[in-house]
This record gives C-alpha cells, structure tokens and sequence, in this order.
C-alpha cells in the first residue's frame, strides 16, 4: 500500500509541476487559458497537460444471488469514480510526440485498496507525413470499430456494452503492448495495429465451450479503415468521437478487423482440447451535424454490426463497475453477480445510437444544452436461445460544452437462466438508473 501511495504522489508531484509551468496559449471551453505551451510561434512544437473525471451515483437492480459483503442484496445504491485520467503530450519536434497517460478506473467501496493511480498510457509516435505514421509502446491504438479504443465525448452516459468487451481478457483497461501505423490520404484514413495481448485465463478447456485460453495466444492483430464523406475526423489521438454537438458536419463509413491466433480453447467429444481462433468483423456508419447552429441543434446516429467468432458457444458476461462482490452460486443466474450481462459472444452483434443537441437554454452566452440520446444493443449469439437486448435512455445537461456535463441514464438488461431443455433464455430484465458529472481539463 505504501508502495503505491508513493507512486501515486510522484505521478501527481510531477504532472502538476508541468502544470504549473504551462503559459497561456488558447482557451478551453469554460473560456479559460488551455494548459498548452508552445515551444514555437507556428505552434507545431508544444507540450500540453489534460484529462478527466467521471463521479457516477447509482441505483441497480441485482442480478439474483448477488452478494455485497457476504449480504444477500436484491438492489443497490452506491458512488463511484467511473475515470480518473491525467495525460501529458509531449511534441519536441513537428514530426516526433510521446504521450503518457495515468489514471485509475472503477473506485467504489468494494474496491477498497485495489485501486491506484496507474501507469496507463506510454508511447511515442513518428510522423513521416500526413499519410503515414508509426508509433509503439503501451496505449489503446486498435482497430475493429469506432468505439473499440474507448471514451471520447460520449453521447450516452458511457461507451456501448460490446465497445471493450475484452477488457482485462487480453489487455490491461483497453490498452496493450503494440506497434501501429496510421495515415490519412484525402478523405481516407486508416489504422493497422500489432499487439502482444496479455493473457489473464485461469480456466481449463471445457467441453464445446470456448474459453480463453492459460497458453500464450498469437499476435493480436487489427485494423480499421475510415472514408468521410463530409467532414474529415482528427487522427491524432486513437479516440474517435461520440458527438461533435454541432460543431463539424461528418458522414463516415467505417470497416475493421480484429485476430488474435489461439486466443481460446474448448474440449471436443474425445476430451482433446481443441485451440481457438479469435476472429472479428465489424463495419458502422456515424453521421453528426449541425441542425440550426445559431440555436446550437444538431443530430447524432450510429450503426454497426459485427461478427465475432471466439470458438463454440462462447459467451463473456461483464458488470461495468460492478456493485456486487460475489454471488451465491445456488442462487444465481447465468449473468453472475451485480449488473453483469452478455456482452459479446461467437455470433452477431448489433448497435443503433440516436441523439441530439436541443436549443441553448442560455441563449444571450450560448451555453447550457440538453441533449437527449438513445440506444440499443442486439446480440444473437450462439450459446444464448434468446437474443440480448441491451436498452439504454438518457439525457445530458451540458454546462460548458461536452467539458462540463451532467448526464442521466436508464438501462434496461437481460437476465439468464438454462430452461429445462438447457438452453439458455430470458427469466427477467433488470434496471440501472446512472447519474453521472463529467469534467474535462486542457
């Protein structure tokens, strides 16, 4: 504990000391000089500090069993920081950047010293020309989907369900060991990526079920390639947008991939164990405009469709953020304890996301705006008879843009149970109410 108390003092004691030094360049959305210094008055050489927090107050519906603390519970309430993130970015030259990133993920009270401030992102990138850049070390550079990298500006309280879903399977919160290039040649852009995945598997092969596999699994390999119609979207970071709010006009159509060679195993008949390819598939389409941007309205939509295949009746089961800390095996559904679901699986995958900026409320300082947003996920999965059906209503108050956002969600999930022929259906639906503050820092 002291170990990492100390740690967390010197990621602090030195991330605030550049802070510190950082001079007055641009302003941020609350109107304030942006933490930026620029070595160079072309402003092509600079270092910059920024980040976030998320605070969520919840109240969840339990899975059936759940236990908090050996306490048999049906419903909890409960605060949590959802993100902390601190990042610097370093641009010593116009060509060369290294990025490095802290943070700490999930601290609720059930997590108690199992959470730290942590070494998150660390990687340098060389850019021989806007077409093409190679960069290497720890981050979330990826491909597969939009949303596969993680959160950026969010239309509903956080990212969709299947976004990470092998979080903490093959990588650490998102992130892996990888090389990458990127480029962007007119209105294409593309990104490939090779990647060391960790391997976190306790289980040993089960018949006619895939699990991850204890051996070392091959090269993770993905890619994502991007065509805007409209507006082109910024590469710079491996983050794509949730919603501009209005303030670019984007139409892009997005194809990716996702490989990792024996990454599962599963046991056949004859009890050989029989490894595993992970393949996945995805294509989406994201459209983002301004409706009246005097009034500051605008429209948000998202589609994606996506094909796994992890092996034989593969199914993951995630509770983001997780109330619960165990579960009454005698009790329990198929789900596990707290708000765990499934998420992905060997089988199809579909998202549909619908939102939008309504007029400001501050009309004289354009500011203060509701944006309301819906989604829904599909899943029609090989181990599952029924399909999983994820629904999820919300609505954000943004104060100072996307920097500054008060958001409420309802989401409404499946519970499993085997019926008495084995297959697994839907026995119940169970809701999630989310409050959560967002504030970001550049």
């Amino acid at each position: 504990m002291k170990t990492r108390s100390f740690r967390t003092g010197i990621a602090l004691f030195v991330l605030l000391g550049i802070a510190g030094k950082l001079e007055a360049q641009k302003k941020n959305d609350f109107n304030n000089p942006g933490l930026t210094h620029y070595f160079n008055d072309e402003h092509s050489r600079y270092i910059s500090l920024s980040g976030y927090a998320e605070l969520w107050a919840r109240y969840t519906q339990l899975n059936p069993g759940s236990l908090i603390n050996n306490e048999a519970k049906s419903d909890a309430s409960d605060l949590s920081l959802r993100r902390v993130r601190v990042k610097m970015t370093y641009k010593p030259t116009e060509k060369l950047m290294f990025v490095l990133q802290g943070g700490t993920t999930n601290v609720n009270v059930n997590a108690k010293g199992s959470n730290y401030f942590d070494l998150l992102d660390a990687y340098a990138e060389y850019a021989f020309s806007d077409k093409i850049a190679f960069g290497a070390g720890r981050s979330t550079w990826r491909g597969l989907s939009r949303f596969t990298t993680g959160p950026l500006n969010t239309l509903l309280y956080d990212l969709p369900a299947y976004a990470t879903s092998n979080a903490g399977a093959t990588d650490y919160t998102v992130r892996e060991l990888s090389a990458y290039i990127k480029g962007q040649l007119g209105k294409f852009d593309y990104r490939l990526v090779v990647a060391d995945p960790y391997t976190m598997a306790t289980s040993d092969p089960k018949f006619n079920v895939a699990t991850f596999s204890k051996n070392s699994p091959g090269k993770d390999f993905s890619g994502y390639f991007r065509y805007a119609f409209l507006d082109k979207e910024n590469i710079s970071t491996p983050f794509n947008s949730g919603t501009y709010v209005g303030k670019k006009n984007v139409l892009s159509l997005g194809v990716g991939f996702d490989y990792i060679h024996n990454a599962l195993w599963h046991q056949d008949a004859a009890k050989n164990t029989v490894n595993d390819d992970m393949k996945s598939f995805a294509v989406d389409l994201f459209y983002d405009a301004p409706l009246n941007k005097e009034k500051g309205t605008s429209v948000s939509a998202y589609g994606m469709a996506m094909h796994n295949d992890y092996g034989p009746n593969y199914i993951r089961y995630v509770g983001t953020n997780n109330p619960a800390t165990s579960v009454d095996v005698t009790q329990a559904s198929l789900n596990g304890p707290g708000n765990a679901m499934p998420v992905i699986g060997t089988g199809n995958t579909y998202y549909l996301q619908l939102g939008g900026t309504l007029p400001y409320l501050d009309k004289e300082k354009k500011n203060l705006q509701l944006q309301p947003a819906v989604g829904v996920q599909l899943s029609d999965l090989k181990g599952l008879h029924d399909n999983a059906v994820v629904y999820d209503a919300g609505i954000s108050l943004l104060m100072n843009g996307m920097s500054s956002r008060l958001t409420f969600d309802a989401q409404n999930r499946p519970v499993y149970a085997n019926d008495p022929s084995n297959n697994a259906v839907v026995s119940d639906r169970k809701w999630q109410f989310v409050l959560k503050y967002r504030i970001d820092f550049n």
